[in-house]
This record gives structure tokens, sequence and C-alpha cells, in this order.
């Protein structure tokens, strides 16, 4: 009995092999189809908003990012609340005389002109005390009707001098997260109330800017909120980019995402994430941010946003000693430094996504083409093994393949490879480039 026992068993274990092949080095399969062309990756910029944290708004990560990913979009915050100093010594025009006002303009003029930033985001976060219904609170904080042109005063006085005396005319602006109201809040009607007023005073003084449309703190929510902004058709002229932060969304499925994406196009507006990043509390956790863990998550945040949401401008939050991905003396380089190159190298300044999927959830894919022509995937090995796929969708096989690779023990791997199936080194980021 023993005996037949075991004869069952040799012949159930040699049909597993033959139907399924090798656990250890599990196949899975990527599909591509160029002729389902999808959004166009406009930038891959970040946030530079220590002026709100530092008063200052310059810091050597930031110079670090600007010299070696040269972004071509970028957001920047601007202070209006200086617990310091009485409102009346910084209202009007007043504001651009302030120091760390001053460094904002300075900074901006300096991203333009040295490191080939186009375009330009503003967004506040905090307003004074004598504007807000509820000075005693740190959030939730509502802007008092009757000193919205007050806001507006200050707002234009910036905008104005950035653009007459820095050479900068910022494109877009936003109240932070304002759906919300981690610091300021606005219900859509006040939204609406505050892009009319605002709007049209803009456009009197000769300023091109516009408003990111919704700058939601997370993907959920996101769709109700612009969608109950856009009912007044008078602002529509005032609207930009649907714009939205990626903000706890690690566990949301992803037609979520694919909500935004598809509001996006029955208004034929870009979609942008003005915020990129999976935790926004990752600050508590001291070094969080310099761990593999952080990231791998970001990494598939990241790819998330492109694939699902299809978001064609992503600005990293941040590219500064704020969440930094590399030491504040710009040394040591942590690993979502490295994943971030996988985007900004590779996935920037124009490549078309096509469309693609995966046989196997864990092996996250994305594809597109280069403005020279290069094909690229991106996969992401979630399993803890390594996983050999094959890729089907090109007309042919092509000449070479660079094959960059970032794990935990080797963050950056550059090699040459042959043929459409690659194996996958196990919980890896991998971009192939199609020559």
């Amino acid at each position: 009995m023993k005996f037949k026992n075991c004869i069952v068993k040799n012949v159930m274990a040699a049909l597993a092999l033959l139907l399924f092949g090798n656990i250890s080095a599990q196949n899975a399969r990527i599909n591509i189809y160029p002729e389902i062309q999808n959004q166009v990756i406009k930038s891959i910029g970040a946030n530079y908003c220590q002026a709100t944290y530092a008063g200052h708004a310059w810091d050597a990560v930031g110079q670090a990012t600007l010299e070696e990913f040269r972004p071509k979009y970028v957001r920047l915050a601007l202070p209006l609340h200086f617990r310091d100093m009485d409102y009346e010594d910084y209202k009007g025009e007043k504001l651009v005389k302030h120091p760390t006002v001053i460094s904002v303009l300075e900074a901006m003029k300096r991203m333009k002109e040295e490191y080939g930033a186009e375009n330009f985001t503003i967004s506040v976060w905090q307003v004074a005390d004598a504007l807000v219904e509820n000075p005693g609170d740190d959030a939730q904080r509502r802007i008092k009707k009757d000193k919205y042109d007050e806001v507006i005063d200050m707002l234009e006085v910036f905008l104005l001098t950035a653009k007459n005396e820095y050479g900068v005319e910022v494109d877009y602006f936003s109240f932070n997260e304002s759906d919300g109201g981690y610091q300021m809040i606005f219900s859509p009607e006040e939204t609406i109330r505050f892009i009319k007023q605002a709007g049209e005073r803009f456009r009197k003084a000769g300023l091109k800017t516009i408003f990111l449309w919704a700058d939601t703190a997370q993907t959920k929510g996101t769709v109700e909120f612009a969608t109950m902004i856009a009912a007044d058709s008078t602002i529509w002229k005032f609207l930009g980019p649907l714009c939205f932060h990626s903000w706890w969304s690690e566990n949301i499925p992803d037609s979520e995402f694919e909500r935004i994406a598809g509001l996006a196009a029955a208004w034929e507006k870009e979609v942008w994430c003005s915020e990129l990043g999976f935790d926004a509390m990752a600050w508590k956790i001291k070094g969080m941010n310099t761990t593999w863990d952080y990231g791998m998550r970001f990494a598939v945040i990241s790819h998330r946003m492109m694939k699902y949401a299809r978001v064609s401008v992503s600005l990293y939050w941040t590219w500064q000693n704020n969440y930094s991905i590399m030491s504040a003396d710009t040394k040591v380089k942590y690993p979502s430094y490295y994943v971030t190159r996988h985007y900004t190298n590779y996935l920037n300044n124009g490549t078309r996504i096509i469309q693609s999927t995966s046989s196997d959830p864990e092996i996250l894919a994305i594809c597109g083409i280069s403005p020279e022509g290069e094909q690229i995937i991106q996969v992401i090995n979630r399993h803890k093994r390594p996983v050999t796929i094959s890729i089907e969708g090109f007309g042919s096989v092509p000449d070479s393949i660079k094959m960059v690779t970032t794990t935990e023990k080797n963050l950056w791997k550059v090699e040459k490879r042959d043929g459409l199936s690659q194996q996958l080194d196990a919980e890896s980021i991998n971009t192939l480039i199609f020559r």
C-alpha cells in the first residue's frame, strides 16, 4: 500500500510539474497593444514646498534634484500666514517684502533660468488668522466671505511681482487639499465663489494663472468634489487639469483611479497628481522614507497613478528635505531615489503610454513609446521569488535590450539582454528599453 501511495504521489508531482512548471521560476505573460494609445507623459516633476515648513524655499536636496532631474513642471508653496508677525505688517502689497516670500520668488526664477522649469503651480496651505472664521483652529479653517478680495489682493501682488520683476508666470493656483480641510477648507460652493472672483481679477490684471481643478487630498472623493465644482459653467474657463493627491490610496481598487481618468476624458482635461505619495503620515515614523519598503510602495503607487488614473503630470512629494529621496547633505541616496530614476529617466517628457496587460496580478506592467521611438516596458515583480516574463505584442525581436533593475540588495543594476523572455529578480522594479 505504501509503495502504491508513493507511485501515486510521484505521478501527481510529475503532472503538476508538467502542467504548471517550476514554481520558483513561475511564468507571467505581458501583452502589449501599441494600437491602443493612452496619455502622453508631459512631465515627472515635484513639489518644492519647504517655504511652508522651514521659512525658506531652497535647500540642498532641492538643488540636487533640480540639477539631476531637470523637472519641467514644479509646484511651490506660498505662505500667507506668519505666526511671528502681525497681519497688518504683511497684508496686501507688503507680502512680497517678506523674506520667505522673496525666497519663493527667487527660487522660481532660478528654477526657470538655471534648470529649465517651464510650468509653475503655486499652492497655499494657510492664511492669516485675521482672514478666517475660526482663527483658534489649526485645521478646518474657513476664509470669511467678506475677506476673499483681501486674499486675492495678496495673490495678485505675488503673481504680478513674479511675472514683472522675476520673469516667471504662474500657470496654476490651488488651495492645498481644500476638500479635506487639513488646514484650509472650502465647500464646492465656496470654491466656485472664490474661483469666480479670483479668476476675473487675475484676467483683468493680465495674468494667465488659472486653477487646478480640485487638487483633492486623496483619490476617493475626487470625482464627486470636482463634479460639483464644475456645476457652474461660468468658471469653466478658469479650470485647468483635473488634479488630486494619491495619499491613502494603496488599498482602493484600480477602478477608483479609472473613474478619475474617465471624468477627465469626458471634459477633455489632463489628469495631474500634484502630490504623489502613499502615506501622508510617513513623517511620524522616523526613517521610514529611507527604507526599501517605502521605495517599493512608492513604485507601486507611481505605477497605478500612471496606468489607471492616466496621469500626465506627476509631482513627487517631495524633491526637497521632506519625505526626501536622499539625505539632507545629498550624499546618501535612498531606495525611493532609484525608484524615481526609473520614471524620470525612462517614462518622462513626451513618452506615450500604450495599453498593456499582465497575466499575473503581482506582476505590474506599464509600457510606453519615447519621443525617439524607443519601446519601454516597466515591470514591478511583487513576488518574493524570481519570475520569468514573456512579452508579446512586438512585431519583431528588437536589436538590443537594456534592462535596469532595482532591488533591495542592488539598487541600480544595468545589463544588456536579448529576447522577449526575461527573468525578473524577486521583489524588483525593472525597466526594459528596446532599441
